[in-house]
């Protein structure tokens, strides 16, 4: 079986990024073949950028991503502004890797159960 390369990223790499910035990171990262697991929760608005610029670049060496979050979502953006100056963080985790890579994702409120390998790889 292949190897499977994961990057653990800290909110630290990304905090200073504008938002097209973070999702042409991820998306530079996720194409080499990396699975991605993101120190904090991605926000919804940058969730479905991600997902916008990826279907943008589907084809049949990219298939796309597969992507599951972890932690609330209930803060208002203003409120996440003010605990990140403050030196705070908010709670959560993202994990995002590449379809053809994750054979199953799954998640509810407390953990994230993945599975991936690679076509013709079995589990």
């Amino acid at each position: 079986m292949p190897d499977i390369r994961i990057e653990f990223v800290s909110s630290a790499v990304l905090r200073d990024m504008e938002s097209a910035k973070r999702i042409e990171y991820l998306l530079r990262v996720i194409k080499r073949g990396c699975l991605i697991v993101l120190e904090e929760r991605l926000g919804p608005d940058e969730e479905r950028l991600l997902i916008e610029e990826t279907m943008n670049l589907v084809n049949d060496k990219f298939t796309g991503i597969e992507i599951s979050s972890l932690g609330a979502s209930s803060t208002s953006q203003w409120k996440e502004r003010i605990i990140r100056m403050l030196g705070g963080k908010t709670s959560g985790l993202t994990v995002i890797g590449p379809a053809k890579m994750i054979k199953e994702i799954k998640n509810d409120r407390s953990k994230i159960n993945l599975l991936a390998g690679f076509a013709g790889d079995k589990p």
